[in-house]
């Protein structure tokens, strides 16, 4: 199968997604597909195998200086009001047209962010007629999610924007998203059903590279931002805990690019050496400090319900390191711990989380053994191949039905 993915990362969105959609393209090629991607300036790329495919980077720049100057204004107020009259949408058409024209690829695989990439597989996908997946890390736009993410401020959204987004979801022959709650609230915003083309399938944890395991620390460990998931009732567990097993704990390790922000909002509530916060570092030397500490923390905001399936959990399920998720009543964090075990999850509760410090802390080595051996199953649902399989499953079925 000869697939053609468009996902238009630039210079600004080389995060969480950036890495997830290169695992994906991994995912596809072992599973036999010759991929051919087209992209802006996706460095996560680099581990591309061009023997099972080949990138085209479109409207790429000398440097990052020439291209910030070649974005003209009208430019980025095309992307904002007139999704996918951009100059680099329209060139990712024109190179994507091109290819289905001279290579007679199989299906169009578009993936956010940006969403410019689903403007341009709808262009894509009208004129060829080729079966399009559409793939959203997250709905889109961000008003319809609860808070401390959504907005009510929904008349500040150009209506081009979503009347775009909505053609998207009702045009491509299938979207995916992470979990089944991302596409329930998506359906519930445009009033639209996506019965029968809507497909949750997780990220993918695994990685190529293997971390370097020691004896863990006695450290809880966050990789990432908490600004919007912070409370006041983790705050005061995490300072019960401390105080109660300074032999124990050595305290939260926050690591990211937000970590003086980080260390600000935690002052608020907790003061001492038991928050520690360090800059953001590579993914390799972040999966290290995953796999030796003594617990990894998953921080989702208190909130009726999560949306998400965030990527970090997904990797941390391959650390060996127990889990500690504080995450909402409603989750498919919650749903995969609760099926597989391999960590704890509770919500928002000084009482809860301090117990669950406790029980994770206090285990003894059978006890953790028998923690890593859960996570092993935990794991499966998002190796490589597992997830790599329901892509192409997806996939093969739509070009079979089209």
């Amino acid at each position: 199968m000869h697939i053609l993915c468009i996902t238009l990362t630039g210079k600004q969105n080389q995060g969480a997604r950036a890495i997830q959609m290169t695992k994906v393209i991994k995912a596809l090629q072992d599973q036999g597909a010759y991929v051919t991607v087209i992209t802006h300036q996706n460095g996560k790329l680099a581990d591309f195998n061009h023997r099972a495919g080949r990138i085209i980077y479109v409207d790429q720049a000398k440097d990052a200086k020439s291209s910030a100057k070649k974005k003209s204004l009208i430019d980025k107020l095309a992307e904002t009001f007139f999704p996918g009259m951009d100059h680099t949408t329209r060139l990712a058409v024109t190179k994507a047209l091109e290819v289905a024209e001279q290579e007679k690829p199989d299906c169009i695989f578009s993936s956010s962010n940006p969403v410019s990439s689903h403007f341009a597989g709808l262009r894509v996908a009208e004129i060829t007629g080729l079966p399009w997946l559409a793939s959203f890390s997250d709905p889109k736009p961000t008003t319809m999610l609860p808070p401390p993410y959504g907005s009510r401020l929904k008349r500040l959204i150009p209506k081009g924007y979503t009347s775009g987004l909505k053609k998207v979801l009702q045009q491509c022959d299938a979207v995916h998203m992470p979990t089944g709650i991302c596409l329930e609230i998506t359906e519930k915003y445009y009033n639209i059903s996506l019965s029968g083309k809507g497909y949750a399938i997780p990220p993918i944890g695994e990685t190529a590279v293997k971390p370097e395991r020691r004896l863990p620390s006695r450290y809880l460990v966050h990789l990432g931002s908490i600004t919007k998931r912070l409370s006041e009732a983790f705050s005061r567990a995490v300072a019960d805990f401390a105080e109660e097993n300074p032999e124990k704990f050595g305290g939260v390790l926050f690591v990211g690019k937000h970590h003086r922000k980080t260390r600000a909002l935690m002052n608020k509530y907790v003061f001492g050496a038991i928050i520690k916060t360090k800059p953001q570092v590579p993914h390799k030397e972040a999966l290290d400090i995953v796999s030796n500490a003594g617990a990894v923390l998953i921080l989702e905001a208190d909130m009726p319900f999560s949306h998400a399936l965030p990527s970090k959990f997904a990797e941390s399920a391959f650390s060996g390191t127990p889990i500690l998720a504080v995450t909402p009543a409603r989750s498919a964090i919650r749903e995969y711990l609760n099926r597989h075990g391999g960590g704890v999850a509770v919500t928002h509760s000084r009482k809860d989380i301090l117990a669950a410090l406790r029980d994770i802390f206090g285990k003894n080595p059978a006890e953790l053994n028998r923690m890593a051996t859960e996570q092993k199953a935990l794991s499966g649902n998002f190796s490589f191949e597992a997830v790599g399989k329901k892509y192409m499953e997806l996939l093969t079925g739509l070009t079979d039905r089209k």
